[in-house]
């Protein structure tokens, strides 16, 4: 972590008494070293002296998803995604949860505005919704830059996120017409399943977004107004990097004209100095990606590979390198060079703060080749490596899950995964909670009225 920053840990009482007493916000930051998202939350945002003399003002809370108890404290906190950014009240109520994929720049940005905040996004949200008060820009721009992807349920509360998206954005518009878009954005992520049924005897929409009524060509009409206007398209980089190719799946015919001007605002990204080197190389991804959708650039291929070794040549930080590497990999194979890209994981195992997570990338790839006994061996050799008791369970619980699925005969194997998977079990005083409960309510079920592992399986019969 930077070390501009003094981190509390552990106890997370003691860091709300110490916000409380000293009448400052808690900002809280839950993730796990191998994860590329908090690396580059770590590498981009962290690291900036800006954001180190804002944390000053409050008391920063590094909850690690391997440290003891941390995943029963995330159960509480309703935390489940690394990474996940909450800004709390001194009186210890939540103000927000910010998304961690903005930016440094635009990140501060939504900080500031967050610390700024006269109500919270619940506060917020409720008054959009019933019409109690008019919402100032403000608080639209607070609600625009919540991460709705790690909520919860904690604002929607059971609300459908992408019919409430949809809301906001119509009540933002006459009044933030920025935050409207981000929020219409954002609602497009959301499958269609929430929205209403088609009425009989008219075809279910295929649509991926939020609401029935989303046509092709409004969806199109919107993105093309957005790609198209600099300003607006920098602002939302972070929703078209991560999510560019979904959001054209929704834009119909619409969908070559409207990738060539993605495209183009991806190859500005892509040469902007400002941005951190694995943010450009993300832009060079979504032009490749762009390539699907009807836009015709040639040497595509050639200029992910160029971009990819300048780009590792560029980097040495373990924070920023990790995530590199990780975006390096998608767009090699996004280029048709997986070959490559598997050599770029193996050649940085030997370098990594956390290899194991790369061996998982390799597992995924000799899937894809459909070599079961590679991805079994890549499987295996990430449990083994890995470090962190919440990490070695989930890790174990994906390679005995993969054994079972693909060599339900190899008893020794799974016999002796079962033994060291219990071993890891015992050794997980919050098992049973959060994100470890998913992992083993998982294997629960995939075990149950097999004859394999029974000792595991009586160990793992408090999850079903």
């Amino acid at each position: 972590m930077a070390g501009a920053i003094e981190w509390q840990s552990g106890d997370f009482s003691a860091a709300q008494a110490l916000a409380r007493t000293a009448g400052r916000p808690l900002f809280l930051y839950w993730g796990a070293g191998w994860c590329p998202p908090c690396n580059r939350v770590k590498s981009e945002i962290f690291s900036r002296d800006e954001f180190a003399v804002r944390l000053r003002g409050l008391v920063p809370f590094w909850l690690d998803g391997d440290a003891p108890g941390a995943q029963a404290l995330a159960a509480q906190l309703k935390l489940r995604s690394y990474p996940t950014l909450v800004l709390f009240a001194p009186d210890g109520s939540e103000i927000t949860r910010l998304p961690c994929e903005l930016d440094g720049e635009l990140f501060i940005a939504a900080l500031d505005a967050a610390l700024a905040a006269t109500h919270s996004a619940a506060q917020s949200l409720q008054a959009a919704l019933d019409g109690s008060r008019i919402l100032d820009a403000a608080e639209w721009t607070l609600l625009s830059h919540y991460s709705w992807d790690t909520d919860e349920g904690v604002l929607l509360a059971g609300r459908a996120p992408g019919a409430t998206l949809t809301a906001l954005a119509q009540a933002a518009a006459p009044v933030a017409p920025d935050a409207a878009i981000r929020l219409r954005l954002l609602s497009l992520l959301f499958p269609a399943a929430e929205a209403a049924p088609a009425a009989a005897g008219t075809a279910t929409t295929a649509h991926a977004g939020a609401a029935a009524l989303a046509t092709a060509a409004s969806v199109a009409e919107l993105l093309l107004g957005v790609c198209r206007d600099a300003r607006l398209a920098r602002a939302n980089m972070d929703i078209f990097g991560n999510s560019g190719a979904q959001l054209l799946k929704l834009a119909g015919a619409a969908q070559p004209g409207l990738a060539g001007a993605l495209a183009q605002a991806a190859q500005a990204w892509a040469d902007d100095m400002w941005l951190s080197v694995p943010d450009r190389l993300t832009a060079v991804r979504l032009q490749m990606r762009m390539a699907r959708f009807g836009h015709a650039a040639a040497g595509l291929p050639e200029l992910v590979r160029a971009r990819v070794a300048e780009a590792l040549a560029a980097v040495d930080d373990a924070y920023e390198r990790h995530t590199l590497v990780n975006t390096a990999v998608s767009a090699l194979n996004d280029a048709g060079l997986p070959a490559e890209a598997d050599a770029l994981l193996q050649a940085e195992l030997a370098h990594s703060h956390s290899p194991y997570y790369f061996m998982l990338s390799l597992a995924s790839s000799a899937k894809r080749r459909g070599d079961a006994a590679g991805m079994l061996s890549w499987y295996e050799q990430a449990w083994r490596a890995a470090a962190g008791s919440a990490t070695r369970l989930q890790w174990g619980v994906t390679y005995l899950i993969s054994l079972l699925d693909n060599s339900p005969g190899d008893s020794p194997r799974i016999e002796d995964a079962a033994a060291g998977l219990l071993a890891d079990l015992s050794a997980t005083a919050d098992a049973f909670r959060q994100r470890n409960l998913a992992q083993v309510r998982r294997l629960a079920a995939k075990l149950s009225g097999t004859p394999h592992a029974p000792a595991l399986q009586q160990a793992l019969h408090p999850a079903l």
